[in-house]
């Protein structure tokens, strides 16, 4: 065996291909949804690998590989996170919503949403360190084409729907969601859905302003509504710290990635001013919470999201939620 991999490595280029595929009978490798980056790669060379996930900037260049296919399979696994089920249902990480690593997932997210690397790293390592189990697999599926054997691989890996269990502590899901209800979920609810849809236009009705958008002011009243709606108002029924900062990560993170401005400081500067505040089109919200999927016409932020950015955003959007109660 040895012998004849020593002979094949000191062939030629062409040879080697002559015979690489005389004796794999296979078509060369494509970037594909099964298709996975080196993983024997340190911290410090996350960033080049992001270059290997081939994400788009924007769904106007989404290829075949990266089309939206929501999940239908019994066992595919989905979690109470649009952001993680969207990249799933575009293949960005495992479709199945199973067996994800860490690395192509925090790949992902910087791509994607243009996300920087320390806070893409806050928003996964928690998951993988609560949720995330070791796997042995003794054959790859290359070794078995070959019909080597080989020794046993050991992975870590991360199942979507593990994120969906409540409970407290560390746990992530928690009640009072945008669109998900106060138990273990793996889908929007249709009807949460509807209701953001339903409180926008009572609001336009109210204040005599149409739109097909919502404000930060709109985002702001959900939040409260849910919290009504889960007896969250009174303070032996308040979220705990943990899952306080969760659900206002969650509102955060989709004003900065959804709102129609470029950047952090052309947000400030427009929820500071009155003119021309920011909004999200209302189209983005129900497609990205409510089928999950990356909206139609959506491009990623110009400027990379960092975790400071997202820190006060979470204030402003607290400063707001104060002001609705």
């Amino acid at each position: 065996m040895i012998s004849t991999i020593s002979d094949i490595c000191s062939s030629s280029k062409n040879s080697l291909l002559t015979t690489a595929t005389r004796l794999l009978s296979a078509p060369p490798r494509t970037q594909s949804s099964k298709s996975k980056p080196n993983l024997n790669l340190g911290l410090l060379n996350i960033e080049d690998a992001c270059f290997d996930v081939g994400a788009s900037a924007s769904t106007t260049a989404v290829n075949d590989d990266h089309e939206y296919i929501a999940p239908t399979l019994p066992r595919d696994s989905r979690a109470p996170c649009p952001g993680l089920n969207t990249l799933a249902n575009h293949g960005y990480i495992p479709r199945s919503g199973r067996q994800i690593e860490f690395i192509p997932l925090v790949c992902a997210i910087m791509q994607v949403y243009n996300i920087s690397l320390p806070l893409a790293l806050l928003l996964s390592v928690p998951g993988f360190l609560i949720y995330a189990q070791w796997e042995m697999c003794w054959v790859s599926e290359f070794e078995s084409s070959l019909r080597i054997p080989s020794l046993p691989s050991i992975s870590y890996t991360l199942t979507l729907s593990s994120l969906s269990s409540f409970g407290p502590g560390l746990k992530i899901a928690h009640r009072a969601s945008l669109v998900h209800p106060n138990y273990p979920s793996q889908c929007p609810d249709k009807v949460m859905v509807e209701e953001v849809l339903e409180l926008k236009s009572k609001t336009e009705t109210e204040s005599g302003r149409v739109g097909g958008e919502l404000s930060l002011e709109d985002l702001a009243r959900l939040r409260v509504s849910r919290e009504r709606e889960s007896d969250l108002e009174s303070k032996k029924c308040r979220l705990d710290k943990v899952h306080e900062q969760v659900a206002l990560g969650e509102s955060a993170l989709t004003w900065l990635l959804f709102a129609q401005k470029a950047s952090i400081s052309e947000l400030s500067s427009s929820l500071s001013s009155s003119s021309s505040p920011p909004s999200i089109p209302l189209s983005y919200f129900t497609q990205w919470f409510g089928e999950e999927r990356i909206p139609d016409g959506w491009t990623r932020p110009a400027n990379t999201i960092g975790l400071l950015d997202a820190r006060k955003m979470a204030g402003v959007v607290q400063q707001e939620i104060n002001r609705q109660r």
